[in-house]
C-alpha cells in the first residue's frame, strides 16, 4: 500500500495542479446500496465534467484510482465500501463524501429482488455499509432516498452546492431532469439490451459511464420491503440490524 508519506504525496500531487495552481476535486460516492447513490454519482459526474476532465471508477481504494487518473482534472469514486486509507482521508476532510441513505429493510429488499442476492448476503453487505457509514457520517453530505424520490431537483441542488462552490441552479436542474426515474428506467432497458459500453458483473450488467444496471429501476413507484419480501424476512432484518435501527426499522 506504500508509506503514509507516499500516500499523502500522491493525494496532494493530484489535488493541487502545480502548473496552474488549480484545485482539483475528489469525490467519493459512498451511499447505502439501492438508496440513490448512482443518482448522486451521475449528478456529480455531470457537474465535474462541466469543469474539466474526470477520471471515474467504481472502487473502494482512492490510492489505486489515483495511479490511473492520468491528466484528469477531477477524480470521482463510487463504492459501498471504503478501504482504510480512503476512509481516513474522508475523516480528515481531504475528500468530499456523499452518502445516500434509506430505510435499510427497503434497501435490502430492493437489493434482493433486483440482483437475486440472498437475505444472508444482503444483510452482510448492509452491515458492512453501516459500519463504514458510522465511521464517516459526520464528515459526509447525507442525502435521503426519500428526498431524491420525492424531489430529485432539490436533492441534486443539495449535492451540487456541496461539491461545487460555483454550481448554477438552472444547470443543476437540467442535469437532474436527465436522471429522473422514468429516464433511468429507459436507460436500464438499454443496458438490458447491451447497448453501449456495458460491463458484465456476473450478477448484472452495468453501463460503464453512468454505472446504471439493467433493472436499475424496475418501477417508477417506490416499493416498500413489506411488498417485496415476507413479513418474516422483514422482522429478521430488523432484528439483525437492531444495533443501527430503531424498532420500526428506521436508521438511527
Amino acid at each position: 500500500m506504500g508509506s503514509p508519506s507516499i500516500q499523502v504525496r500522491s493525494l496532494l500531487k493530484f489535488a493541487f495542479h502545480a502548473e496552474t495552481g488549480e484545485a482539483r476535486v475528489i469525490v467519493f460516492i459512498a451511499g447505502m446500496p439501492r438508496s440513490g447513490s448512482t443518482f448522486s454519482f451521475n449528478i456529480v459526474r455531470c457537474l465535474l465534467e462541466a469543469r474539466g476532465s474526470v477520471y471515474q471508477e467504481p472502487t473502494e481504494s482512492i490510492l489505486s484510482a489515483l495511479r490511473r487518473t492520468g491528466e484528469a482534472n477531477h477524480l470521482l469514486l463510487k463504492s459501498h465500501r471504503g478501504d482504510r486509507v480512503t476512509l481516513g482521508l474522508a475523516k480528515l476532510g481531504a475528500i468530499k463524501v456523499v452518502c445516500t441513505v434509506r430505510k435499510p429493510e427497503d434497501s435490502i429488499a430492493s437489493w434482493m429482488t433486483t440482483f437475486g442476492f440472498t437475505l444472508e448476503e444482503s444483510l452482510s453487505a448492509m452491515n458492512a455499509w453501516l459500519r463504514m457509514f458510522n465511521a464517516i457520517r459526520r464528515c459526509s453530505l447525507i442525502v435521503s432516498f426519500e428526498d431524491i424520490d420525492r424531489d430529485p431537483r432539490s436533492a441534486a441542488w443539495k449535492i451540487a452546492r456541496y461539491v461545487c462552490d460555483d454550481a448554477d441552479e438552472f444547470a443543476v436542474e437540467q442535469i437532474a431532469i436527465e436522471f429522473t426515474k422514468e429516464r433511468v428506467k429507459n436507460l436500464s432497458a438499454q443496458v438490458e439490451a447491451r447497448n453501449g459500453d456495458i460491463q458484465d458483473l456476473g450478477f448484472s450488467f452495468m453501463d460503464k459511464k453512468t454505472l446504471f444496471h439493467r433493472r436499475h429501476v424496475s418501477s417508477v413507484d417506490t416499493i416498500a420491503a413489506a411488498d417485496r419480501i415476507s413479513r418474516k424476512q422483514v422482522l429478521l432484518i430488523r432484528q439483525s440490524l437492531a444495533q443501527w435501527c430503531d424498532a420500526e426499522g428506521n436508521l438511527r
